[in-house]
């Protein structure tokens, strides 16, 4: 009996372990799968001005011509992207769960400020803007 006892426990730490692995890996691909829709739909929104010398003000200006038809108003993590237009440059942003990206995954690149219990991700694109492909480091996520 003291065996099984044993063995089951030791079964339970492994399967517990299992799972916790498991969801940070699906949140490190989430936020990968986010970081590449911003960078889709700001770079979407730079071909939008450079044809048409104006800023999309929502995500439907884009469809169908510069986004797919069917790519998805909301993130992986259920949050609505949204886009301010500027007279410079457009920002595109979404809420993400709080410590998942920090400054330190991705630079000046993209801009993170805490939110209460989300992080507001933004990116920003300019005329000027080069297209720089978003890379999401792993080694970044942090405990929530």
């Amino acid at each position: 009996m003291v065996e099984l006892g044993v063995v089951l426990m030791a079964v339970s730490a492994i399967l517990a372990v299992s799972f916790y692995s498991a969801g940070k890996i699906r949140q490190a691909a989430f936020a990968q799968r986010t970081l590449d829709e911003l960078n889709a739909i700001a770079g979407a929104s730079l071909e939008y001005y450079q044809g048409r010398w104006a800023w999309p003000v929502s995500l439907s200006d884009l469809r169908p011509e510069y986004l797919v038809s069917g790519s998805s108003d909301v993130n992986p993590f259920g949050s609505a992207y949204t886009i301010s237009s500027g007279v410079f440059g457009v920002s595109v942003s979404t809420l993400l769960p709080k410590g998942l990206i920090t400054g330190k995954s991705f630079g000046s690149e993209v801009v993170v400020i805490n939110q209460g219990n989300n992080d507001l991700v933004s990116v920003t694109r300019s005329i000027e803007s080069r297209n720089w492909k978003l890379k999401y480091d792993k080694k970044y996520i942090y405990k929530q």
